[in-house]
């Protein structure tokens, strides 16, 4: 068996969007980045622009896509895109805003947004188990993809599927919210994860300075 070397993968979450603006429910719908989501994004990789990165991964969503490309700039990072890096699917949730949810279903972001059950779901949505599912089939595929030359990897999505991901990874009993193009570290090598920060801002902010 060949020597694997350790890869280390560099989540984004996007940068902020219409739909956060206006609160509404964005998982599987997509908004555009506003003025100040594609500073973030431009930030951000300013702010990891002294990383040799090999490769880059990012959500089919276009405000991911438009996050990755900014957050790139000029430098040659080979992009690919992966449906399975998308946001959780919120079912009938989609696109609403909190007050209409609220209005509608009653409390039932606060329960769905307890994380005590990986099961539950909104109506017609996916659950946190799918979502975890097909989150690590994308990992996974990647991690093989780079084990053999091992470095950096940049991986763009969103904040609930790289939390949920993170959360369920580590066996946390605490879901940790990912601020717009905050940054999430993990290493791995021959089987064995380790984080090294979460939901940082810091890469943002230094950039943005």
């Amino acid at each position: 068996m060949s020597e694997t070397k350790k890869v280390t993968l560099y989540f984004v979450r996007h940068g902020e969007t219409q739909f956060n603006v206006e609160k509404r429910m964005q998982g599987h719908a997509d908004s555009p980045l506003t003025e100040k989501g594609v500073a973030q994004a431009r930030a951000v990789g300013r702010g990891l622009s002294d990383i040799e990165f090999k490769a880059a991964y990012c959500s089919e969503s276009q405000r991911v896509i438009d996050t990755a490309n900014h957050a790139l700039g000029v430098r040659k990072i080979p992009l690919s895109t992966d449906a399975r890096l998308k946001e959780m699917n919120f079912g009938l949730l989609e696109s609403l805003m909190i007050s209409e949810i609220t209005a509608r279903y009653g409390n039932i972001l606060e329960t769905l947004f307890s994380l005590t059950d990986f099961n539950l779901a909104a109506p017609e949505g996916e659950s946190y188990s799918q979502l975890y599912s097909r989150t690590c089939l994308a990992i996974d595929e990647i991690l093989k993809n780079h084990e053999r030359e091992g470095g950096n990897i940049l991986v763009f999505s969103h904040g609930v599927t790289i939390g949920n991901y993170l959360m369920q990874l580590t066996k946390s009993q605490k879901y940790l919210h990912h601020d717009n193009c905050s940054v999430s570290v993990v290493s791995y090598k021959n089987g064995e994860f380790e984080i090294e920060r979460l939901a940082d801002t810091s890469f943002r902010e230094r950039g943005a300075n």
